[in-house]
């Protein structure tokens, strides 16, 4: 309470000598909202300013008073600002381009080489060329082709047989896509595309960019944005802000046609979070660009360690310069395995200065019918705008052999039959797997060295159990898991069974149903130090039935029943290696004694999330996101009496998450919630609502877990807690030349909890660096290691500074950090 008291006299200090202080803060923008980087805000009464940051903001701490504001940027008219400062001062600013010869600005800074001044020429003209197409539509043929290495030697074992015989050893392990849809295009925020064909041919999960959803990498637009591989945009070269960020080096000129065309290299003028990094081919009369070729920083593909773009442009009906090819290259590799692949995208058929219907554009910004998938062979040859190469052209006569071959009976019972051979080493180490291939189902056996749990509450288990998962061809599934599980030292059992049905992809419709005898937590999520506690454990007996279903777009609602007969585990026999082990961290290293008894409870969840764009495949929906925040209400009410129910409550709870893309600064989610019980007639210890403790030594969750609690407590009164994380994604450490080499990420965040129960008012702050990591055996598989330092201010509580380990692994189906 003392440290308390100093720290709060010295913010008492701090806030008083700044008492006259206030912010002046905001964005500077051009005319069409995108943002300036690097312009310059002055306050001439006080000869002090700053410069935008890369994505526009800027913020200045000045005293009460009244000044003239100047914000100036080359290509743009200086303006001058007057504003009365007596509290913090919002500002936003929107500069207007100038009008006057680019030339004389070249005469002024005596540039030697010329490559500047064609590139602000192209700037300049930019808005003229980027609105001569408005909206528009286009046809898109794209072909994707990807080569694992790794799977080469592994899969030629399993295609080769009597069945199949081929010596293309270098088709093994390919993937290729080939797709044509019509896109729809208005801006970055109303795009609609339709897939009017598509073919697949081996496993094309990691192929990239199979759909105009997956980015826009016209390089005219000031910030060059692809969420589908970089959580942070890029800026391109082709801004005012690029004239800063960039150097710029004339390679060659060459005459076409009467033409002048300069060859333009494109380096970063100095270290910056998100530049790109190659050359462009500009045409002198029009100052256009006919040819543009750059890599993306590999620090901030998650995916891959290079991916280049190489685009063609060309004047459109007379009209536009348009994009009217554009190609991916890209690899990554982990020691002498490499994933490496090859995107073509051809623009053709378009039409321009489209006038499209309010409601053309919606939600829904990708669609793909059914009829899509069934394009015959001839189709595809009409329809390809680029013929096939020698190797492509056998890789789809090695597909449509294999896929003739291997849907015959015959062929599956023999690949059923070599897979599904029990051998030692599946037995023993990674379990044994028996997949019907015509009915696509699997069975799955543990790992013998998995079956016995010698660090279980209670003692040694063991602990069999059987898997069975089916796939339907409607993209419908069912999971089955099965488990016993053996006490040896108390010479108990525990098992249980669970269902899970997905009967609607589509609308995310499934059912659980579970019949479960376990141990289980009372404090769930707690500090592991908690955790492995005796108090920390009951017996949990279990039936619960739950279901969940999208209503309308962006609207979850998820029922649940549970049956519980719940027992204390005193009198079980424990290991007391744990009390010498471990008996200076544990407090109360004994099972909470209670009598038996029976609980029924009922759970009702609604999640709403406004604008929720999705992309819709014929047998199911792919969730975008919104940048919309998300609203939840949560109801849970123990129900007395039916089956001898004994507890008797209800509790509420609601709130607000959101993830807000602050392009090349990164982003910040957030999460705000209020919980309370309503009625608590008959509540019992294992429902209580319970605010966790910090983990002494290991980096919780930072969106749910406060670090630094000091203990964990239940709340059963009204309370207000809040988290928000920044990840900057190297915004701020990437500046600095050797921590640009670590590849470091920094990330930042805090959290509030007010629960007047306690009056308790706590608040935390951390920070904290990152780097990626990849798993030594998959390229594409990838973790996040990081280092944190926590700080709290709590009036019931002191905690000192305390550092912290965590990890992240990348969830590649969600592409997310999880």
């Amino acid at each position: 309470m003392k440290g308390f008291s100093i720290i709060l006299f010295l913010l008492i200090i701090s806030v008083a000598s700044h008492a006259q202080a206030f912010t002046v803060f905001g964005k500077v923008t051009d005319s069409k909202m995108e943002p300036l980087a690097f312009a310059t805000i002055q306050f001439k009464e006080l000869g002090i300013g700053t410069t935008t940051k890369e994505d526009g903001s800027f913020a200045v701490n000045v005293e009460v008073g009244q000044y003239n504001l100047v914000v100036s940027m080359i290509g743009y008219k200086t303006q001058v600002i007057n504003i009365v400062v007596n509290k913090d001062y919002p500002l936003n600013i929107i500069l207007e381009e100038e009008q006057k010869n680019m030339e004389e600005v070249v005469v002024r800074i005596k540039v030697k080489d010329r490559a500047e001044e064609i590139i602000k020429n192209v700037i300049r003209n930019k808005d003229k060329i980027m609105d001569a197409s408005g909206a528009y539509s286009a046809q898109l043929y794209i072909k994707a082709i990807q080569q694992d290495s790794s799977l080469r030697k592994k899969d030629r074992a399993k295609t080769d047989s009597t069945f199949f015989q081929t010596n293309d050893a270098d088709l093994q392990g390919m993937a290729m896509a080939e797709i044509v849809s019509h896109l729809d295009w208005a801006s970055d925020s109303k795009i609609k595309e339709e897939r009017l064909a598509v073919k697949k041919n081996g496993n094309t999960d990691g192929l990239f960019y199979l759909s105009a959803t997956e980015g826009n990498f016209n390089i005219y637009n000031n910030l060059i944005k692809v969420p589908r591989i970089s959580e942070v945009p890029f800026l391109s070269p082709i801004s005012y802000s690029g004239l800063l960020a960039y150097k710029f080096k004339t390679l060659k000129i060459e005459r076409k046609n009467g033409h002048k065309y300069y060859t333009i290299s494109i380096r970063p003028r100095q270290l910056s979070n998100a530049t790109v990094e190659g050359e462009v081919t500009i045409q002198d009369t029009v100052f256009a660009i006919t040819h543009a070729r750059f890599t993306l920083p590999s620090y901030h593909l998650v995916q891959y360690d290079f991916l280049e773009v190489d685009q063609r442009y060309e004047f459109v009906q007379d009209k536009a310069w348009m994009v009217t090819r554009e190609q991916f290259n890209y690899y990554s590799k982990s020691g002498k395995e490499k994933l490496s692949g090859q995107t073509l995208v051809v623009f053709s058929d378009y039409e321009l200065n489209k006038q499209f219907s309010r409601s053309h554009f919606g939600s829904e910004v990708s669609s793909t019918a059914e009829a899509a998938y069934e394009k015959d062979s001839s189709f595809w040859r009409t329809i390809r705008v680029e013929p096939l190469n020698d190797k492509e052209i056998r890789y789809v006569r090695y597909q449509d052999s294999l896929y003739t071959v291997t849907h015959t009976q015959a062929y599956l019972d023999s690949m059923d039959k070599v897979n599904n051979r029990i051998t030692w080493q599946k037995l023993t180490f990674v379990g044994q797997t028996f997949y019907n291939r015509e009915k696509e189902r699997t069975w799955v056996l543990p790992a013998a060295i998995s079956v016995y749990e010698p660090f279980q509450f209670g003692g040694a288990r063991i602990h069999p159990s059987i898997f069975y998962f089916k796939k339907y061809p409607s993209r419908k599934d069912i999971t089955v898991l099965a488990d016993v599980s053996y006490g040896i030292r108390n010479h108990d059992f525990n098992g249980g069974l669970r269902l899970t049905r997905l009967y609607n992809p589509f609308t995310r419709g499934f059912f659980i149903l579970e019949l479960q005898r376990d141990f289980d937590h009372i404090y769930e999520g707690d500090a592991w130090i908690n955790q492995i506690q005796r108090s920390s454990y009951f017996l949990n007996n279990f039936f619960s039935a739950a279901h969940n279903i999208e209503v309308v777009n962006g609207l979850f609602f998820y029922t649940q029943a549970d049956y519980a007969l719940r027992r204390s585990v005193v009198g079980y026999k424990t290991n007391p290696r744990a009390d010498s082990l471990f008996g200076d961290f544990l407090d109360n290293n004994r099972p909470v004694g209670f009598e038996p008894y029976n609980s029924f409870y009922g759970t009702v969840k609604l999640e709403y999330t406004p604008h929720q764009r999705y992309i819709r495949e014929p047998k199911e929906k792919i969730i975008l996101g919104s940048k919309w925040p998300t609203a939840f209400v949560s109801w849970k009410k123990g129900i007395p009496y039916f089956l001898d129910s004994q507890t008797d409550f209800d509790y509420l709870e609601f709130g607000l998450k959101q993830t807000i893309k602050l392009g090349v600064l990164g982003n910040m989610r957030y999460e705000a919630k209020s919980g309370s019980f309503l009625t608590k007639r008959d509540l019992r210890l294992l429902d209580y609502s319970f605010q966790r403790r910090g983990d002494p030594f290991f980096f919780s969750n930072p969106d749910r877990a406060f670090q630094a609690l000091d203990s964990t407590f239940p709340l059963f009164k009204r309370f207000y807690q809040g988290h928000l994380v920044h990840e900057f994604n190297g915004a701020l450490l990437n500046k600095i030349p050797l921590f640009k080499k670590l590849e470091l990420r920094e990330i930042a965040g805090g959290g509030v909890l007010y629960a007047p129960e306690r009056n308790l008012v706590y608040f935390e702050a951390f920070g904290g660096v990152e780097r990626i990591f990849k798993w030594p055996f998959n390229p594409l598989t990838k973790f996040k290691l990081g280092v944190y330092v926590v700080s709290s201010v709590a009036n019931q509580f002191s905690n000192p500074i305390q550092f912290k380990v965590g990890l992240t692994t990348w969830d590649k189906r969600r592409n997310r950090w999880r």
